[in-house]
């Protein structure tokens, strides 16, 4: 298996959209970030874990991929 990457965006928990902002600025725990197309204020944190999950969930369905690739392999 190799050493593979995720990329994931953060997407605002009322309209779904990626979030675009300043990349400059850092955010840290108990930061608001406004959603550039329906105006709401997102959570740093709860967007954060949001995040995460999808992480994860990206991470075991790639691992899940390469290990049915391997299996296959093996018994033919």
């Amino acid at each position: 298996m190799e050493n593979k990457t995720f990329q994931i965006s953060l997407k605002c928990l009322f309209c779904d959209c990626e979030l675009k902002g300043n990349t400059e600025k850092e955010y840290a725990s108990g930061d608001m970030i406004k959603c550039q197309e329906c105006g709401e204020q997102n959570d740093y944190d709860a967007l954060m874990d949001v995040a995460i999950d999808e992480g994860k969930e990206s991470a075991i369905k790639y691992a899940k991929d390469e290990i049915a690739k391997m299996l296959k392999n093996t018994f033919k």
